[in-house]
């Protein structure tokens, strides 16, 4: 009987160091699923932060855009008013020769 008692007792001891070693392995597991966490956490992270300076890059593209957008606008403005000053500036020429024709023609008829 003692005999049969010590074997199950050794059996007890080999099932209570696998118990054991499988509990070691599952505190290892815990362990990296853990870490694996944080690492994704991190990553998580990370890409919030990346997906802030991009909506940020957007912003500013998107003000770049529009001031540009405004100095196209004032050039075209710009253009307009310089081809407005020239046809003046033309419609001035244009008077002034008449002028002088018509001045130079008086003066012509006076010495005649």
């Amino acid at each position: 009987m003692e005999k049969v008692l010590n074997e199950i007792l050794v059996k007890l001891l080999s099932i209570d160091n696998k118990v054991s070693d499988l509990d070691n392995k599952v505190s290892t597991l815990d362990h990296k699923v853990s870490n694996l966490d944080n690492k994704v956490s991190e990553l998580d992270n990370k890409v919030s932060e990346l997906d802030n300076k991009f909506f940020n890059l957007d912003n500013k593209v998107t003000n770049l855009e529009m001031g540009q957008q405004q100095i196209v606008t004032r050039l075209d403005t710009l253009e307009t008013d310089v081809k407005e000053i020239r046809d003046t500036v033309n419609r001035i020429e244009v008077s002034q020769n008449d002028d002088v024709i018509a001045l130079l023609k008086m003066m012509h008829n006076q010495k005649h």
